[in-house]
């Protein structure tokens, strides 16, 4: 085994064993319940990933595996974020609009582009579905990103906290996709990166998205509970404040 296989496959394993990790700490906690979109995505994503280990490589059936879950993942995410931004901004309701008014935009420029790409004529048969999948999904990354813009500038003004769940679910999405379209724009178009590392730096973008949902969803099951709660002192407490009801009620 060559080390950049062994790369491979530690960037192919770990967000795997992450992921599942998230899935029992969500069952555990009952998170399932406030972020369902979230746990199907996790679980659609470790699905497939347990399918292709058992399937050779380079085969259709693998490809038909990888790309079929793709296209769900692709909107597994884009479903995420609108769950996960609902759940932020439920509490200020004048930015529903805008928030809206984004969401439509953006779902008409993807399927404008990808009816263009379509019509168009590029590519033929499963190669068109395919870079169909891939547009879609470039797509949705952008939208990603610009979310995480609006959670980061938005952050302090609407009175939300780095350690909030739903704050961890979008960074980890737009960072992710920051890095993966930096990554295709290095490699595909402007070809400033070689094969080799093309291949790992998108997993490891991946990884990286990973390990924040794993920090956010499992950083809470470290946490010891309390074991007995303090001991007030109400007797010396309700003497104190009886002193001093009873100097007010003199100086007066």
């Amino acid at each position: 085994m060559t080390f950049t296989s062994a790369i491979v496959r530690v960037l192919w394993y770990l967000p795997l064993a992450l992921q599942i990790s998230i899935l029992a700490a969500m069952l555990r906690r009952q998170l399932f319940k406030a972020f369902p979109v979230f746990f199907s995505y996790t679980l659609v994503v470790v699905l497939r990933d347990f399918v292709l280990l058992f399937l050779p490589y380079n085969k259709n059936l693998y490809s038909l595996v990888y790309w079929s879950g793709e296209g769900l993942v692709v909107l597994l995410s884009l479903a995420v974020i609108l769950e996960v931004v609902q759940f932020l901004v439920r509490p200020f309701q004048f930015l529903v609009p805008v928030l809206r008014a984004t969401w439509i935009l953006g779902g008409v420029a993807a399927l404008g582009a990808i009816a263009i790409y379509m019509l168009s004529g590029g590519g033929a048969g499963a190669d068109k579905v395919l870079e169909s999948i891939a547009l879609g999904e470039r797509a949705a990354r952008l939208l990603q990103v610009f979310f995480l813009i609006i959670v980061i500038a938005l952050l302090s003004r609407l009175g939300l906290i780095w350690h909030q769940y739903s704050v961890g679910i979008v960074a980890g999405f737009g960072i992710y996709s920051g890095l993966d379209l930096a990554v295709l724009e290095l490699g595909v178009r402007l070809h400033s990166l070689t094969n080799k590392r093309f291949v790992l730096l998108r997993p490891a973008a991946y990884n990286l998205a990973a390990i924040i949902w794993a920090v956010y969803f499992l950083r809470s099951l470290a946490e010891k509970p309390a074991v007995s709660l303090p001991n007030p002192d109400l007797a010396g407490c309700n003497q104190a404040l009886t002193d001093y009801i009873q100097r007010c009620y003199r100086r007066y």
